[in-house]
């Protein structure tokens, strides 16, 4: 006969297949027979705990990695102190295509600009290769290609900088483009047969082709260019290459129209400086020159002289490479074994008689590549300049 003990509790009953927690079951339980439910409800929630966890370190992840990308791919923010040119005294460096891009370029290039005391900054439009840095609204620039490569951010850089209070000059190579003389029909210096496109060297060494002075399609797509330019926000335009070419191969160039026009080189040259003058309008124009050209003219490059031109500023270039050897800066003759003091103050003694003569030109824009010339220029009584560091064209 048994005896029921009322205290003692019942024996667990054995677990079925039908049973919640039986091992195996299709719930996918991975407790064993006994494990306490409150355990796997709190394993349960420790997974979900990590797999948000990793959602929340995944979703910082990438925005850091976003951000960090938008500011390389943008221009900073506007900062430093503001500046302003004064009666037209513009201290200009120069900055390279990378650094108008934006991004950490462009800051560095900001905090050595804020450290330089310059209140202006030189930028290439178009290049001597014939490529636009800016993305022009040119027709025929996009046609030929011209646009390929330019800087998106370009006119959101340049107005942080004139926010700042900066001047901008914009440069533009003008008859020296290799692209438009190779893409643009009828626009090129030639060979004989009038179709060949005519290159200063041979191929193998990098010859370039030329516009033709006397190519109304060339003159009428560089104005476009320079109206563009001054769309963009120029303060100043600078034209570079506004010359015939040279080359190891000149004898064989052939500038159609130039047998039937009546204007000499040197006049179609300053008709069109006076033609980029009227589009600029109040925007100050420059054209760039060697020192050479600007105090003896050249033959070859120009039919004369450019100095004296509807220009407001004869940009005169500084920098002594390619300088020829016993050529007159007034009454000094210039030897390369010159110090730089010496030459300069010879060279503006020479450049402030030159604009006594002329009656159109405002005054002189030196371009240079050294700190140190920018001392001695303003020791000569010129307190403007533009500073291209020496491996730049």
């Amino acid at each position: 006969m048994f005896h029921y003990d009322r205290d003692l509790k019942p024996r667990k009953k054995s677990y079925y297949a039908f049973s919640k927690n039986y091992p195996g079951r299709r719930t996918g339980t991975k407790y064993a027979i006994g494990e306490s439910r409150a355990r796997h409800k709190r394993e349960r929630n420790k997974n979900i705990l990590f797999g948000v966890s990793l959602v929340v370190l995944f979703a910082v992840v990438f925005c850091v990695v976003f951000v960090a990308l938008s500011l390389s791919k943008k221009p900073l923010e506007q900062g430093g102190e503001t500046v302003a040119v004064e009666n037209g005294n513009y201290h200009a460096v120069y900055m390279t295509p990378d650094e108008l891009a934006g991004g950490i370029a462009f800051d560095l290039f900001r905090q050595q600009l804020e450290e330089s005391g310059a209140n202006a900054v030189l930028v290439d439009f178009k290049t001597a290769d014939g490529n636009l840095v800016f993305p022009s609204t040119v027709q025929t620039a996009q046609d030929i290609g011209a646009c390929t490569n330019a800087v998106q951010t370009a006119k959101d850089t340049v107005q942080t900088l004139q926010a700042s209070g900066y001047a901008v000059i914009f440069r533009i190579y003008c008859f020296e483009d290799a692209l438009a003389a190779a893409y643009l029909p009828g626009a090129a210096v030639t060979e004989a047969d009038g179709k060949t496109v005519w290159l200063d060297d041979s191929a193998q060494n990098d010859g370039s082709g030329w516009l033709n002075p006397y190519s109304d399609t060339a003159k009428l797509y560089l104005l476009q260019i320079v109206d563009d330019a001054v769309s963009f926000g120029a303060d100043v335009v600078l034209l570079d290459g506004v010359c015939f070419p040279s080359g190891r191969y000149l004898g064989r160039a052939v500038f159609a129209g130039e047998a039937q026009s009546t204007f000499s080189r040197n006049a179609v040259l300053q008709d069109f400086i006076e033609q980029v003058k009227k589009v600029t309008g109040d925007v100050p124009l420059a054209v760039s020159m060697s020192l050479s050209a600007a105090l003896s003219g050249d033959r070859t490059l120009y039919g004369g002289g450019i100095f004296d031109t509807a220009a407001d500023y004869a940009a005169v270039d500084f920098r002594r490479n390619n300088l020829p050897e016993s050529f007159k800066m007034g009454d000094v003759t210039y030897r390369t074994d010159m110090s730089q003091e010496e030459y300069i103050n010879a060279a503006t003694s020479a450049l402030s008689a030159r604009l006594e003569e002329n009656y159109r030109t405002k005054g002189i824009l030196p371009i240079t590549d050294s700190a140190d010339d920018v001392s001695f220029l303003q020791n000569a009584g010129i307190d403007r300049y533009i500073r291209i560091p020496a491996e730049t064209p």
